[in-house]
């Protein structure tokens, strides 16, 4: 049976069913009663004859007819036997709402597992434990036990809320209600023994009603799955907002490598999603704020923005909030400019933002005009509307039908910004989402821009690839295998004795720098290993002697010295590449240098991706400004760049885990297109081999 068949039960069984509508084991059944649950309510409890006026039985294999799901509200330990039971009656889920298992610890993850393995031999699905419950609001079918369900009655609609905790679940629920909004499936996960968040994500989107999934999230598990899902969501139009909770996580702190160190689990979390067209907000009520926005408005095409006000204060803030944002305020074409001078009155500036002053007291239709010009112009993707002040003479009414129209009929998303309750109903009550202040209304714009503009992955996610012990390449080792991958390595030699040295001197063009060579030493320019400037053939062998001498003292491997050519470059880069165990294949771009840990200026990816997110990445950086043409100087191009990160990645993924990690430091990068970027060093982690 799937999973989105079995959050549609026709006959429910309840273990630990109550005439206490206080507790868990009562909550349901009061639920489903009062909330037309058309199905079969069996209660199951030894000591009572009847339950909330339904007859109940002394126990689930002694049922009239078996159930689809069975509710588990049971001690921890009866819970197992209970599972056996659900296989024993044909149950195709059950939802466990007791807690004692894997969020103990050790102990309690042995005896989560052991129910997870009973339930799989028969066929059962099981979410939780340790969750509050799912529901099907559409049919009645509320298998939860949330309080938030009592405050906010039900009402279909077109929302479905994944969450990981209960209680997160109950907030959207109730956060969503209490706006208006109709929620068709809550499905909490819990300790998630079998089914997990991105599964649930799956199966609601299989629903031709939904139109909104809300997401919370504490760990992203199943990436996979997730990323499955995140592809069906776009295939269907339909958004998917997340919270995922643990931003200050301090990730895999046991890393050796740069990459590994700077690549946290929320880092790429964050970046996960981003590429797969998941909106993240930072919290509960962001969510519940944005919902209306994503519910009802069009995809844009774009990101450029018009605004529209009776106030030039608003006109400003929205500017600066656009800017901060990333969405364009551009200027008008000459079309577009001639059709609004003839729609605005003659003291009105048709310019963007459009301060229309007082012109709406005294020329109401001068709104719909304006919005008639803009909707066959092509100059907006998005349009701001913002209305901070309301009073006697403005038929909002009007201007909210107006608003409703012109996101109908134009495919263009509109926000407005207001300040007066009774005002934001007058929008509300025509479909056009409302905010209280302009920045939040441009940032739900460009959350819409963003989500539009998302990859939703290069291709079919990749399967993760195990991490593994690894054993650290020395330089020279390491430059093979990048340019074994394809990717620019400065030229260099290594050499093992003075004549090699000389010999190798004039093969090269000067200034030379001289490395010594150590697979023991992640960082060689500490110990004095790294010379510049070389430019003499009694100058290199001065540093092979030195380079010796210092390993000697270390007690590290001596490998000789490497030998290359000495670039010039605008500016450095950190290129690297991790394997971690959830999301696979892992890529990096970021400010490089010796300070790239304390910067933290940096951007991942997950593999596979394409050129386009990988341009998209490097424009995220911080650093990324500095790259424009300055000063009479060349911009950087950064599409050289770009390639090297899918290359990169698209080699990680065919080597399968034989590479553990990559850390190219610096790549030096020019500015113009005369001089490509080049990696002048790098660190490889190879998985180490088994011995028998």
């Amino acid at each position: 049976m799937s999973l989105l068949r079995a959050l549609n039960p026709r006959v429910v069984a309840i273990l630990g069913a109550s005439d206490n509508l206080i507790k868990p084991g009562g909550r349901p059944i009061a639920y489903m009663l009062r909330h037309g649950f058309a199905g079969r309510i069996l209660p199951v409890n030894p000591k009572r004859s009847e339950v909330q006026g339904l007859p109940a039985f002394p126990a689930l294999r002694e049922l009239p007819a078996p159930p689809d799901a069975v509710v588990i509200s049971l001690p921890s330990e009866d819970v197992a036997a209970a599972i056996d039971d659900c296989v024993a009656v044909g149950a195709s889920m059950a939802v466990i709402y007791s807690s004692g298992f894997a969020e103990l610890g050790d102990a309690g993850r042995a005896q989560q597992a052991e129910l997870l393995a009973r339930a799989q031999r028969g066929g059962l699905r099981l979410f939780g434990p340790n969750c509050q419950g799912v529901a099907n609001f559409s049919t009645g079918a509320i298998l939860n036990f949330s309080t938030m369900i009592n405050e906010n009655p039900p009402e279909d609609g077109a929302v479905a809320i994944v969450s990981q905790s209960g209680a997160g679940a109950a907030i959207l629920y109730g956060g969503l209600r209490r706006a208006g909004i109709g929620v068709r499936y809550m499905v909490s996960t819990g300790n998630e023994a079998d089914v997990c968040a991105a599964e649930a994500v799956r199966a609601v989107l299989g629903d031709e009603h939904i139109r909104l999934v809300v997401l919370y999230l504490e760990t992203l598990r199943q990436s996979t799955q997730l990323a499955e899902a995140a592809r069906l969501a776009h295939a269907h139009g339909v958004p998917i907002l997340a919270v995922k909770a643990g931003r200050t996580s301090a990730g895999q702190a046991t890393a050796s490598s740069h990459t590994g160190a700077l690549a946290a689990e929320d880092a790429l979390a964050d970046a996960f999603m981003r590429q797969h067209g998941i909106v993240r907000l930072a919290d509960f009520r962001e969510l519940i704020d944005y919902a209306p926005l994503f519910l009802s408005q069009p995809t844009p095409r774009g990101r450029r923005v018009v605004s529209i006000s009776n106030s030039g204060a608003t006109c400003v803030l929205s500017a600066d909030a656009a800017e901060d944002f990333g969405l364009a305020i551009e200027q008008f074409d000459a079309a577009t400019l001639a059709g609004l001078t003839q729609a605005l009155p003659s003291y009105v500036t048709a310019r963007n933002p459009i301060d229309m002053t007082t012109a709406l007291l005294g020329k109401p239709d001068t709104f719909g005009k304006t919005l008639a010009v803009l909707s066959g112009s092509g100059a907006a993707n998005l349009v701001h509307v913002g209305f901070p002040i309301g009073g006697e003479g403005y038929d909002f009414a009007d201007f909210a039908a107006q608003a409703s129209r012109f996101a109908r009929d134009s495919g263009i998303p509109i926000a407005v910004s207001v300040n007066q309750d009774w005002v934001a109903a007058a929008f509300q009550a025509q479909g056009v989402p409302t905010f209280w202040s302009e920045r939040a209304a441009m940032r739900g714009l460009a959350l819409l821009a963003e989500r539009a503009g998302a990859g939703h992955g290069a291709g079919a996610a990749a399967a993760p690839c195990a991490a593994a012990a690894s054993t650290t390449l020395d330089e020279p080792s390491s430059l093979a295998q990048l340019h074994e991958a394809g990717l620019p390595v400065m030229r260099h030699m290594v050499v093992a004795s003075e004549a090699e040295v000389r010999a190798a001197f004039g093969t090269l063009p000067v200034p030379l720098v001289a490395k010594g060579v150590c697979a023991d030493l992640a960082h060689k320019s500490e110990h004095g290993l790294v010379r510049l400037n070389i430019r003499s053939a009694d100058q290199a062998v001065q540093a092979f002697h030195d380079f010796a001498a210092t390993l000697r003292r270390l007690g590290a491997r001596d490998g000789g010295m490497l030998l290359g050519a000495q670039h010039k470059a605008d500016f450095e880069l950190a290129l690297g590449a991790h394997v971690d165990p959830e999301f696979g294949v892992v890529v990096m771009i970021g400010q490089g240098g010796v300070l790239v840990e304390a910067l933290r200026d940096v951007q991942f990816l997950v593999a596979p991706f394409d050129r386009a997110q990988a341009l998209e990445a490097i424009g995220r950086l911080a650093i990324a400004p500095a790259f424009a043409a300055v000063r009479g100087m060349p911009a950087v191009e950064p599409g050289a760049v770009a390639d090297m990160m899918v290359r990169l990645g698209d080699w990680m993924l065919v080597q399968a885990g034989r590479v553990q990690s990559v850390d190219a430091n610096p790549v030096l990068v020019a500015r113009g297109a005369q001089q490509p970027p080049v990696i002048v060093d790098a660190v490889v982690a190879v998985a180490r081999k088994e011995t028998t």
